[in-house]
């Protein structure tokens, strides 16, 4: 086991070629659907997950595995496409689309909601939430974006593209944006005034958009070939995914605290780790497939710690909800 901590800790210390790419099985698996899902949702600390499908909304603990999942009414699940955990553990939103809800987690015996909101005529392709729950932001088919702040129950609306928002994400602090759209775009700009910030050209649409959280590296993905980090502080490009896969798509991705890691789970099964500085993939996992072609709808990581690697006092661990309704957990040392 020493030698596997040694052998990561030497991956990740240098620069790292297509063929030196790190993976391991899964330390753990759990089910949480017999049927595929087609909405999922992991909290920032991987501690909770919320499944929809057809049977209703259910909340688990996956650190308590003995525990039954607190379910909401098939009702409740209907026409969900998005789904949202706030990092602070207090909040889910769900949304058809058309409107969104907020839910309070203070008592997980009571799911109750506590805020609703639909911004006239716009169809909500994406949305994200500052960590305190408070601020919601959401990006709209028109080009638009709304920032709602849930607790003074009031909704700023900006045009911020020229077409489709396909993508947005919130810093922690819920003061800055970043939009990507099918106009080519991808957006860096304040939720208090609109302002523009930064504006990052790609060759085609913008499907994919992340922001560390405290706003000061972001990610953007287009639909060819363009997959790119940025200094959000100087408008500056940090590298490009060192990759040679001719398309790639994202469904959900996290960087690490320290912004030196980023994950990203996709479609084909697939979770990678990059590094920042130079684009650089370090390690992959595959997901589970036993229903169908499982994609990976959620990803986390976060520090924690581990009995199956020993001699290793901080360990980074990664958690993964697939299409498949399936939680997976994997180990790695830190660098």
């Amino acid at each position: 086991m020493k030698i596997l901590i040694l052998l990561m800790l030497s991956l990740l210390a240098s620069a790292c070629s297509q063929q030196d790419v790190y993976n391991s099985a899964a330390v753990s698996k759990r089910s949480y659907s017999k049927s595929a899902i087609a909405t999922t949702a992991l909290s920032d600390d991987g501690k909770l997950t919320a499944v929809i499908n057809g049977n209703g909304v259910c909340l688990w603990q996956n650190n308590q595995q003995s525990i039954l999942p607190k379910c909401l009414p098939a009702d409740h699940a209907q026409h969900i496409e998005i789904a949202y955990i706030s990092n602070n553990n207090q909040f889910l939103y769900l949304s058809n689309r058309v409107s969104v809800k907020q839910y309070t987690l203070d008592n997980l015996d009571n799911l109750e909601i506590v805020g609703e909101w639909q911004v006239a005529d716009n169809i909500i392709n994406d949305m994200s939430v500052s960590k305190n729950g408070q601020l919601l932001l959401l990006g709209f088919r028109s080009g638009k974006a709304s920032i709602i702040d849930t607790k003074a129950n009031k909704v700023t609306t900006f045009q911020k593209h020229r077409l489709d928002i396909n993508a947005v994400s919130l810093s922690e602090n819920g003061q800055i944006a970043f939009t990507g759209s099918s106009d080519k775009v991808a957006q860096l700009w304040n939720t208090s005034t609109g302002k523009t910030l930064f504006e990052f050209s790609h060759a085609s649409r913008v499907n994919h958009v992340d922001i560390s959280s405290d706003g000061l590296v972001g990610f953007s993905i287009d639909a060819v070939k363009e997959r790119k980090f940025w200094n959000l502080q100087t408008g500056q490009l940090i590298a490009e995914l060192d990759t040679y896969l001719k398309f790639m798509e994202v469904n959900d991705s996290v960087f690490s605290a320290d912004k030196q890691l980023f994950l990203t789970g996709s479609p084909r099964q697939v979770l990678q780790l990059w590094r920042v500085a130079d684009g650089a993939l370090l390690a992959q996992w595959q997901s589970v497939m036993e229903n169908g072609r499982a994609s990976v709808l959620s990803v986390a990581m976060n520090d924690g710690d581990s009995e199956t690697i020993k001699d290793a006092k901080t360990i980074k661990f990664i958690n993964a909800s697939n299409s498949d309704g399936i939680l997976e957990l994997w180990h790695f040392p830190v660098y």
